[in-house]
């Protein structure tokens, strides 16, 4: 537009104005004096009654803070609660006709109008009142969410000047000089990043807003023209910082609301800076090395319950956390100490431990790593989620767990006696072979003795009896609810599979599932336990306790409901059959005994193919543990023991690597063991005998010695099925036709499928 133009348009707006806002509805000013009008319905729709962001704190347990985040670090207080000398400093430099005024200065905005219409070569000219101001920091701060919105609300043009009128005008019919002032006070940047003056006084001072000083609230107030430059924490606008000072104490003085021989005096003193920075966000946050994965999981929590980050950084909460100091420092300390990242040849090794408690609401205790959550690699930090997400190398046996629990619910008892082959090949998977990790194992042994000694052959055997889906639906029912997701979310390998992980377990005919070769979260399997030691019932894992609202007022979210995942009595006879794991002959024995553990507990040790992973799943009567050790960088390698560090597979595979029963059993008895001393035992409710005889149903007639024929009519009869492909034996002695063998040969579950073996004769 030419000069010309803008001074007409800028006369005819300044000669409209007070009509305009006077009568709002005024009409026949041609097109300047429609976008007049239209400003003035904009103005009358916009209350300006929304929230302003207000920063969120977040608690452990006992209300001691971990982080803190905000999208403007803002704290509200009452004037009352915001110095004298702060109040009187910015009426004095920003409107010193404040309390005269009913919201608009007509001169100075009609001045500005039109010195602004004459010359846009020229800085525009403000002639905004204190009230104009708060309307155009509140579009800008609070209403605006687009670039687009926030260039709207501060732009110079005449329109938008009128709107802001109109607004204080209506502002002032509305609040009381007091309320306005209070606002005003509260809402504006007083420096780079730092909202209303409680938060300004925090982080420039290290003060609240009601201690500040004279001499630091003439700086404070200085800033609000222009944070950046008035910003006396850059070192290159301190001096900048300084006179501005000095001039709000001049300004002051010709207020007549301070004395020169006191401003004279004030100017003397030093800036008073004690910064006490507000860090924004879990990585900043003090102690965030130790506490940020417990953080981002909050964070992650509130998300999928529907408060996203924005929310959440506006909100002015206070999330207190189900975090447990006490659980934290020591999960934290065991996971260093029997990991240490900055140990050469650790550095690639991620050694994670989730605790949760059994009651419900299920808690989540802690969440910890060996190596510190941040961003610098070269200190072996890493922001990666290794607590909670699926750490890809899975926790080897500990999956067994689930084969134990489907076979239960099936009908075998804990006393019951599965056949442990040196060598068993799934018809799931016919060209394998399973074999167990050494040749050691007896022919047969109770499942209970099975889930302590852990035989590989044993238990993918009795997958095969079970049936896989059942299996993997036990792990879900257990806890593994990530398996619901999509399955290329938990293995990329079935990216656009188009189903869950749970159902690619069945597709895919995993006979290796029981052997815990699927990715797993590090808190889902802990969960396990705890749905275990709770009679059976699973409950969402929760970070979270209570949520308040800047108003002091709860605020609820949904949460699934818990489930019985299998009848209390078979989660009993598992947890107290799981106790086995660390007597004499249990996979962590040697651990338990080393840290000269004496409590009750149940547990499960876990090491995956090559050792590139293993883990350990423990639980007590009041709480339960897992602890998973893998590489976690690209292209992982093995790991070896003695010392524990990465290693070559060869080295590994020749008895140097590293099971469950070692560093990850090692790190769970060296948390739990800190929690438990001084402590009295305590126990799991009884085994039931139900499922420790297990059903008659399960209880396989020996068939050795009769005939084929009569052999299957008496399985069938029993309630079993016979597999078609019967074994021909040669040179056995025995007659032709006779059965010479039969797998299992003393309990299978119901209806489960028996395997003959035949002499030829």
């Amino acid at each position: 537009m030419s000069g010309l133009g803008r001074l007409v348009l800028g006369t005819l707006l300044a000669g409209v104005l007070v009509a305009g806002l006077l009568l709002p509805y005024s009409v026949g000013m041609g097109i300047a004096a429609n976008a007049v009008t239209d400003a003035i319905d904009d103005a009358q729709a916009d209350p300006l009654t929304a929230d302003i962001p207000l920063r969120t704190t977040i608690t452990d347990s006992a209300g001691a803070p971990i982080a803190t985040v905000y999208e403007q670090n803002r704290v509200y207080v009452p004037l009352s609660s915001i110095s004298d000398y702060l109040q009187v400093a910015v009426v004095s430099m920003e409107d010193r006709r404040f309390y005269q005024h009913q919201g608009v200065d007509w001169r100075g905005t009609v001045r500005a109008l039109l010195r602004n219409a004459q010359d846009a070569s020229t800085s525009p000219q403000g002639g905004s009142t204190l009230t104009q101001q708060y309307v155009k920091n509140y579009l800008y701060l609070v209403e605006a969410k687009t670039e687009a919105e926030k260039a709207d609300a501060i732009a110079t043009t005449p329109i938008r000047k009128l709107k802001e009128a109109k607004l204080a005008l209506q502002v002032e019919q509305k609040l009381s000089k007091a309320e306005i002032l209070e606002r005003y006070l509260n809402l504006v940047a007083f420096g780079p990043s730092q909202y209303g003056a409680e938060a300004a006084a925090q982080w420039f001072f290290g003060t609240s807003a009601d201690k500040l000083t004279l001499a630091q609230a003439a700086l404070l107030a200085g800033m609000v023209n222009n944070p950046p430059k008035f910003n006396p924490l850059d070192e290159n606008h301190v001096q900048d910082a300084r006179d501005r000072r000095d001039l709000v104490l001049d300004v002051m003085v010709g207020t007549g609301r301070l004395s020169r021989a006191t401003a004279d005096a004030t100017k003397q003193q030093d800036l008073g800076l004690n910064p006490n920075r507000t860090r924004n966000g879990c990585i900043a946050a003090d102690n965030s090395q130790t506490n940020g994965y417990f953080c981002q999981y909050v964070l992650d929590y509130l998300s999928n319950a529907g408060f996203d980050s924005n929310t959440v950084g506006r909100a002015g909460w206070t999330i207190k956390t189900t975090l447990d100091p006490a659980v934290m420092a020591s999960a934290k300390a065991s996971a260093t100490a029997n990991a240490d990242p900055s140990v050469p040849g650790v550095e690639r090794l991620a050694n994670a431990i989730a605790v949760v408690g059994k009651d419900e609401p299920r808690k989540v205790l802690a969440l910890a790593a060996n190596r510190p959550y941040g961003l610098d690699p070269a200190k072996g930090e890493t922001v990666q989620r290794l607590t909670t997400t699926f750490a890809p190398l899975g926790a080897g046996s500990t999956f067994k767990v689930f084969t134990a629990a489907a076979a239960m619910q099936a009908g075998l008892g804990t006393n019951a006696t599965i056949d442990v082959p040196a060598e068993y090949e799934s018809p799931l998977v016919p060209s394998a072979k399973f074999r167990n990790a050494t040749s050691n194992y007896p022919t047969s042994m109770t499942l209970q003795q099975a889930l302590a000694t852990s035989p590989n052959t044993g238990f993918v055997a009795l997958e095969d009896q079970v049936g896989l889906q059942k299996v993997a639906d036990m792990a879900v029912a257990l806890g593994m609810k990530g398996y619901l997701l999509d399955a290329g979310d938990v293995d990329p390998a079935f990216a656009n599979a188009g189903t869950d992980y749970a159902a690619q377990i069945t597709a895919q005919k995993m006979a290796s599932f029981t052997l815990g070769v699927s990715p797993v979260s590090p808190l889902e399997l802990a969960n396990v336990g705890a749905t275990l030691a709770s009679d059976g019932k699973w409950c969402p894992p929760t970070p979270v306790d209570t949520i308040t609202d800047r108003n002091g007022k709860f605020v609820t979210w949904d949460k699934p409901e818990c489930q019985q995942a299998v009848p209390a009595e078979l989660a009993r006879t598992l947890a107290v059959a799981m106790e086995s794991d660390l007597a004499g002959g249990g996979t962590a024995n040697a651990s338990a005994t080393a840290a000269g553990w004496s409590w009750t507990a149940a547990g499960k040790t876990g090491t995956t193919q090559e050792y590139k992973s293993s883990a350990y799943l423990g639980f007590t009567p009041e709480m339960s543990a897992s602890v998973i050790l893998w590489d976690s960088e690209p292209r992982p390698q093995s790991i070896c023991n003695n010392p524990i560090r990465s290693c070559s597979t060869d080295e590994a595979m020749n008895g140097n690597g590293m099971g469950g029963g070692a560093t990850p059993a090692a790190t769970w008895f060296g948390t739990m063991k800190p929690l438990k001393e001084g402590q009295p035992d305590t126990f799991f409710r009884p085994a039931s005998p139900a499922y420790i005889k297990g059903s008659a149903s399960t209880q396989v007639p020996n068939v050795i010695g009769r005939k084929i024929d009569d052999a299957k009519n008496q399985l069938t009869a029993a309630g079993f099925t016979v597999n078609q492909q019967i074994n021909t034996v040669q040179g056995s002695g025995a007659s032709v036709n006779t059965v010479v063998d039969q797998n299992p040969k003393t309990t299978a579950v119901a209806g489960g499928v028996i395997t003959l073996s035949v002499s030829a004769g």
